[in-house]
């Protein structure tokens, strides 16, 4: 006799009548996808394009989506991933780095890319994690780690 279900309440129960938890996150496979989306103040749009074309070397492109009040940048990484921007008057803003979300760049020299984005005016974050972190306009934190 195989697994069966309790009609009463629903719960999977072994032949002998015990009852089976249901399939939980921990049992199933689960990977951080390669695309982020964050918010950013309107004013820092041109800005934060500047910053991922210039200084990264990365396209931008300029997306209109529909229920999204203004066009969103989309930043798409050579190496993959993307990075999308939407823009509301709401959004964390700061001079200093966000305590929230630091996202991970990764690349063959991460010590060339924190000095291109030094020399083009971001600011160095100092912290015991890595060797290599960058602010954004607005506060988002990067960090840059050796491609694997």
């Amino acid at each position: 006799m195989g697994l069966w279900e309790d009609a009463t309440n629903s719960q999977r129960c072994a032949p002998d009548g015990s009852k089976i938890a249901r399939e939980r996150a921990s049992d199933i496979v689960i990977a951080l996808g390669s695309n982020v989306h964050i918010f950013a103040r309107p004013y820092r749009r041109a800005e934060l394009a500047q910053c991922f074309e210039t200084v990264l070397g990365s396209p931008v492109r300029t997306v209109e989506l529909p229920g999204i009040d203004r066009p969103m940048l989309v930043v798409s990484f050579p190496g993959g991933g993307h990075l999308s921007i939407e823009f509301t008057d709401d959004a964390p803003d700061d001079e200093q780095p966000r305590l929230g979300a630091w996202l991970e760049l990764r690349a063959d020299d991460p010590a060339a890319v924190l000095r291109a984005a030094l020399d083009a005016g971001l600011t160095e974050v100092k912290h015991p994690g890595h060797p290599y972190y960058f602010m954004i306009p607005g506060g988002q934190v990067f960090t840059i780690a050796a491609a694997r």
